[in-house]
């Protein structure tokens, strides 16, 4: 390998290592574990450099790779529900406050693959195709946002001070990813693999500003609410004029689900890029970048912009659930849309993908054994989240493969992942989860997700890891 091409990839390792660890506290996690698994196919979504050990595979259709992951990075089921000394359960609130961060996030993903396979060529080269359905939901919330959902506004009645809800952040997408992936072994020890994605755009909602304060004044409970949002919206439903969202049919038909499913007006753009570099037969590094990348959302684009200042000086709760109580609403409902100068258009928008970063080094103990540590951060609403991965991989012959990991997500500590993956000619069965605790802790459910599959996988090399047991 040439001074130049080492001397490059050393540069953009570093770079992502310095990027990576200078950042915050974690977010969201995908393929931890899955990442140096190699005998699955899937492998190679985090990272296109890496070629799977099977020569071809087909994924079974709906069912080649399942995917599904909740992340909290406020608090804990254990920070929520507590014990007495009885054994009886209570709900500590406060406690739940006060695990809170400024700023937290709750994450929400499910990926399916509709199709996928994939095969080796030149012995040199990996050629791969995925049609994949993803669903990606985040929203990030401040404490005083909890505060004010548990408390209500005395507290910060008592204080005279603003309940300081901040820049709430919420994105919900659908869309269908169409990638095609292509690795190719460029010297004996640097691969370098990229993949390039069509993605069609189905539903979106995704607040692209909010600036939110709520004072409640020191001798009464009047709210004085100041706002500043823009909120974009893409899916079937039309939302505006808002004052006449009760006379809104929401029917949903079923040739409505089909012009759903394919239709083309929301189109983007993505790329993933990979590179590994074997120093020797024992160090490996990898880094890589995922979804980088836009989709333009045109069809049903609506757009809601608010701002303003309104006072509220509460309700009449006779009137509210007297006879006319329909009248008091829509009063009410009218009477916000007025005072906060609601601006209502139809403008299509553009939205960002959310990046992921993976840096990782692994150590092979043997052919048999290898060692891992994995660096793993996403990009949303502006900051960046990382999380922190150990592993093991045992690999004692292609056709079986199993990983025991630990990670550190989101300030949570109880997270031990196990995978495994096992060939019954020709047809492979995995399971991979970063973090099985819930399953016997459900009071440490913070984080959990499980990715599983089933692949048409042969054509392994004949050369099997040479049996050690050599530590």
């Amino acid at each position: 390998m040439t001074n130049h091409i080492r001397s490059c990839f050393a540069t953009v390792f570093l770079l992502a290592s310095i990027i990576l660890l200078s950042a915050g506290t974690g977010k969201a996690q995908q393929y931890q574990t899955l990442y140096w698994m190699q005998g699955i196919p899937q492998s190679s979504y985090s990272n296109p450099a890496l070629q799977p050990l099977p020569n071809y595979y087909v994924g079974l259709p709906g069912l080649s790779s399942v995917y599904t992951g909740f992340y909290n990075t406020g608090f804990a089921v254990k920070d929520l529900l507590r014990q007495n000394p009885d054994g009886s359960l209570y709900i500590d609130d406060q406690n739940m406050l006060s695990k809170l961060k400024t700023r937290n996030y709750f994450i929400a993903d499910m990926n399916l693959d509709i199709l996928s396979f994939g095969f080796r060529f030149q012995d040199i080269n990996y050629l791969s195709f995925n049609i994949s359905e993803r669903i990606e939901t985040r929203f990030g919330y401040s404490r005083d946002f909890m505060r004010l959902l548990i408390e209500g506004n005395d507290g910060f009645r008592q204080e005279g001070v603003a309940a300081q809800i901040g820049s709430p952040s919420f994105d919900f997408t659908h869309f269908r990813e169409f990638g095609v992936g292509f690795s190719r072994k460029w010297t004996d020890e640097l691969t370098a693999g990229v993949r390039a994605k069509v993605l069609q755009g189905m539903s979106n909602i995704n607040f692209e500003k909010t600036e939110l304060s709520l004072f409640t004044g020191p001798d009464n409970y009047e709210l004085l609410l100041n706002t500043n949002l823009l909120i974009n919206k893409s899916f079937p439903f039309t939302l505006a004029p808002l004052e006449d969202i009760g006379d809104n049919d929401f029917d949903f038909e079923d040739d409505d689900l089909q012009n759903y499913l394919t239709q083309t007006a929301n189109m983007g753009l993505a790329v993933d890029l990979g590179a590994t570099y074997e120093l020797n037969e024992q160090f490996t590094f990898a880094a890589s970048i995922r979804d980088l990348g836009f989709i333009n959302w045109k069809r049903d684009a609506e757009n809601f912009r608010v701002n303003g200042e309104v006072e509220f000086k509460g309700l009449d709760f006779d009137e509210v659930f007297g006879n006319d109580n329909d009248t008091v609403f829509e009063e009410i409902t009218d009477s916000i849309i007025d005072l906060f100068n609601l601006e209502e258009t139809t403008n299509a928008y553009t939205l960002m993908m959310a990046p992921k970063f993976f840096i990782s080094a692994a150590y092979n103990l043997t052919p048999m054994h290898k060692f891992a540590l994995l660096g793993r951060g996403e990009l949303f609403a502006g900051d960046f989240y990382p999380s922190f991965t150990a592993s093991y991989n045992f690999q004692p012959i292609n056709r079986f493969g199993s990983t025991l990991s630990y990670s550190i997500i989101h300030g949570n500590f109880h997270n031990l992942g196990l995978g495994f993956h096992v060939n019954i000619w020709p047809v492979q069965l995995y399971v991979v989860a970063d973090n099985y605790f819930p399953a016997f802790q459900p009071q440490t459910f913070q984080t959990f997700n499980i990715h599983f599959g089933i692949n048409i996988a042969a054509g392994f090399s004949s050369k099997e890891p040479k049996p050690s047991y050599r530590w």
